[in-house]
């Protein structure tokens, strides 16, 4: 997993808890701004969704990171933490 952003920090990448094989990624934003940044997998994605630290999906709306094959576009507040599970293809 990578970014294009400095500001973007990823801080964990591990499989889900629920054994299903989906991956979760932890990053943050570092520099006190607003970040737009570009996650990219080294595997394809089929799906991704917001969640909480314990994983529980949150509410979808219009703001929602999606896949773009591999790629995934997200935008920060400044030091905000965000979780996404990802659902290999």
């Amino acid at each position: 997993m990578t970014v294009d952003r400095d500001a973007v920090v990823i801080t964990a990448v591990k499989l889900a808890d629920d054994g299903s094989g989906d991956v979760v990624v932890r990053f943050h934003e570092a520099h006190g701004g607003r970040a737009r940044a570009t996650l990219t997998a080294s595997f394809p994605v089929a799906g991704v969704t917001a969640t909480d630290l314990l994983e529980r999906p949150l509410p979808a709306d219009d703001s929602a990171p999606r896949a773009d094959g591999d790629r995934i576009a997200v935008r920060l507040r400044p030091f905000q933490l965000m979780t996404l599970r990802l659902k290999r293809a």
